[in-house]
Order: C-alpha cells, then structure tokens, then sequence
C-alpha cells in the first residue's frame, strides 16, 4: 500500500484483502451517509424572520448551495454501494448516531445549526491533500489565501472538535483507490458483473438533479456560460475494475477537486464550502440561522450530546420524521434485493415502484423538516425551535424472507398512520392538509404492499 493509504490503520490479520476493501467500503459509506444528513441539517437551520432583508438572498444561495452539496453525497452513498455489489458485500446504509470513536471520521457527528466552526469542519472533511492547478494556470489569488490565511485556524478548529484526530475524506478513498489497482491484492475474480442487475443507476436516481442544459443562441452557436450551481448527481454502475476505479475518482474529485476560479468547471464541495465560510465571516450583528438545537433527540432522557424535544406535539412531528427517514433507508435497502422485471406494460416493476417510493420520502422528509424548525423546542412561548432528528432506526438489516421484507414495509406505514392520526386533532389549516395528503399516499402505499404481501403469501400456501 502506498503512503497515504499506509496513513489508516493497517488491515487487521484476520482479514483477507477483499473483505478489507469491503470494510473500508462500508466506512466509506458510513461518512458519506452522516455529512449528507450534517449537510442536510445546516441547510434548514438557515433562514427565518431574524434575517434581514438585504441579506435573505445570500442566506437563500448558502442553503441551495448545502442542499447541492447534500443530493451529491447521496449519489455517492448509491455509488458506495454499487462497488460494495460488485464485490459481492453486504450493502450498508447504516450510520452510527454519534460515531465520536471511528479512527476514520472526519469529525465528531453533529446536528447543529450551520457556523463559522460548523463550516470549518465541511471545509475541513473536504479539503484536498494538495491544492493544485493545471498546467499553466496560476494558483487563483484565492486559494493562496486560504493557504495563508483560514487553513490554520480551520484545522485548529477541526482537532480540537475531534479532540486531536481529525481526518478528511480524501484518506479513505485514497486507500479505496489504491487497494482496488492492486490486481496483486483484489484480483479480478473479486468483481462479480452479474450484479449489474441489481445497482443503482443514473436512470433511476439522477436524472432530476441534472445540472441545467446548455443553449443555442440566435444563431446557433453553443451558449457556454459559467457552469450550473445545481447538483450532479453520481450513480455509478460498475462491472469491471476499471470503471470502479472511474467512480471513486469522480467521486473523491466531486468533494475536493480545486476548481474554484477556473471559469466552466464543476466546483467541487471543498470550494462551495469555501464561498461560504468567506460570506459568513461577513456576519456582523445578525444571525442567518434559526435558534435550532444540536442533536435534537425525541428521547426524554438523552444523552448530554442530545437536546430533547419537550414539546409534545413538536416531539410528534420528529417521531413521524424519524418513521419516513427510516422508511428511505428501508426502501433503498431493498431496492438492492429487487432485480428489475422484464419489461412489460401489463406488470408493473416492483423495484421501479420502490424507488418512487423512495423519491417519494426524500420529499416528505424534506415537508417535515422544514416544519420542525419552526415548531416549539419546548415551551411554545419561548424561542427556542426544534430541527429534524434523522434518528436511526434499531436496525436496517432486511428479513431473510421476501414476505418479512415487505410487512416491514406495512408496519413502517402503519405507524405512520398512527402518528398522523395523533397529529391531526389541533393541527393547524396548513398542517391538516399535508397530513390529509400523507394520509392518502399511505393509504395508497399499503393497499400496494398488501397485494403483494398476499400474492407472496399464495404462492407460499401452494408451493
């Protein structure tokens, strides 16, 4: 293994190479599942009625751009798993509530409201190893002074958040990258094609988070503007060593490749980062965030990392949060499970149902969200808000049986359900038709898996 690879704990005795690359594989995926949620969460801290007016614009840019960041991680942790398939790994959406101990982890785990140090820490995870340049091209002005300038204090904030041990992602996918070249350690008979099938794929996930097209002009020349602050969203397919190797690149230079200043090229997550840590040190006697918590919990007896959700009703909104968030996770994990069907009008594809499912609570997570931060901690009179608590679930280990798979699926539902028929007495106008909306979408959703659940079940009796 090379230098920076040699960096991470060496690959304990007991383990073969493969299942080396799949355990840094499954870390991989652990941190690109907790920044995702960290991003998330920063995001819809920001903004509310404390913010002045002139300054909304750029407050409003800040959560687009953290929203962006968010929708690419997510198509990293699909990419994370299409390599975990290739190489014949169990798939893992799981992520460790606070995983304060990982020797890998950029960071301490923290839901908090975004900040100057907050922002240290996204720089931080982000940063390349090397600024570097192409040939020809002078370092931009503003990444000498970074160098000059932020890096310190940033990484002084970083160790001591970590106490001492901080990491950035750079070091994992370097290992990642340099284990899977090494037809020597991973030779090829670790890959299994077969598996494509089964893998994520851009049709199914990226196509509505395209960035935006480029257009003629008049006279039909090519129109090259700056290129679009929307998201490109990386899901990978791979069946050979070397497209393998072409996702963890794209992948690793979506977070770190410097790019800022150099016109129509992708900024990577290091530079968005950066724009904003340089517009908050702007700040100056007003807050862009909300008086949201760190580590909101619907836990009454939390940790001292957590802040409960006092508030009963608001602590009804975090369970339903908690219920769709693992109703995601759930329905991603399984999509693993699920081949395609053959294609015909007359059936419909189980798995593509799975994924508009999936889509489906990415939108509901987001409706939930953004109403947490605006709901009572506690007291209602006081100011203090609540945020979403992406709170795991106890497992995200999917039944052996495909029946169990799938009354999985109903009691996630269920107790939706249940929770928006608590919600319901008092809620507000605005409140009583989204619940009313989710309540026909459940409705909806149960009668499908029901029908499956009793065809399974037939075939069972019959066989």
């Amino acid at each position: 293994m090379g230098a920076e690879a040699s960096a991470l704990p060496p690959r304990p005795a007991e383990m073969s190479w493969r299942d080396y690359l799949i355990y840094l594989l499954h870390v991989a995926a652990e941190i690109e599942h907790a920044l995702m949620v960290q991003y998330l969460y920063a995001a819809y801290s920001l903004g509310g009625p404390q913010v002045p007016v002139k300054h909304r614009p750029m407050v409003e840019r800040w959560r687009s751009s953290l929203l962006t960041i968010a929708r690419e991680e997510m198509g990293h942790l699909l990419s994370v798993q299409n390599l975990l398939c290739l190489l014949g790994g169990p798939i893992s959406f799981q992520r460790e509530d606070y995983p304060w101990d990982t020797p890998y982890y950029p960071f301490p785990f923290r839901l908090e409201p975004l900040s100057l140090d907050s922002l240290a820490c996204y720089v931080y995870a982000e940063m390349p190893d090397e600024i570097t340049v192409p040939a020809g091209r002078r370092l931009p002005k503003r990444y000498r002074e970074f160098e000059q300038k932020e890096k310190a204090r940033i990484i002084k904030v970083v160790t001591k958040a970590a106490a001492g041990h901080p990491h950035q992602v750079a070091g994992i996918y370097s290992a990642i990258i340099e284990l899977t070249s090494d037809t020597s350690l991973i030779p090829d008979s670790c890959f299994d094609p077969t598996t494509l099938g089964r893998q994520a794929s851009f049709d199914d996930w990226g196509r509505n988070y395209q960035p935006a097209p480029r257009f003629l002009d008049p006279e039909g020349s090519l129109i090259k503007p700056a290129y679009s602050r929307g998201p490109r969203v990386i899901v990978a397919p791979v069946v050979t060593r070397t497209q393998a190797l072409a996702a963890l690149k794209d992948i690793a230079g979506q977070g770190e490749a410097p790019e800022l200043g150099i016109p129509n090229t992708e900024p990577s997550h290091f530079d968005r980062f950066l724009e904003i840590y340089d517009d908050f040190e702007t700040v100056k006697g007003w807050t862009p965030t909300r008086r949201v918590p760190t580590n909101p919990s619907t836990g009454l007896a939390s940790s001292r990392d957590q802040t409960p959700i006092e508030s009963p009703v608001t602590r009804l909104w975090a369970n339903l949060f908690n219920v769709r968030y693992r109703m995601l996770l759930s329905y991603l994990t399984h999509t693993y499970r699920l081949a395609p069907s053959s294609p015909r009008p007359q059936r419909p594809d189980v798995r593509g149902t799975v994924i508009h499912h999936a889509f489906g609570e990415m939108y509901n997570l987001k409706a939930i969200a953004e109403r947490l931060v605006d709901l009572p901690l506690g007291n209602p009179r006081g100011g203090k808000r609540a945020g979403p608590t992406f709170e795991m679930p106890y497992t995200l280990t999917m039944p052996v049986e495909d029946i169990n798979c799938w009354r999985l699926h109903r009691d996630n539902i269920e107790a939706s359900q249940r929770l928006c028929a608590d919600l319901a007495p008092g809620a507000s106008a605005d409140a009583a038709r989204y619940l009313a909306s989710l309540g026909d979408l459940d409705r909806q959703a149960l009668e499908w898996v029901d029908r499956i659940i009793s065809g399974l079940a037939s075939r069972r009796h019959s066989a």
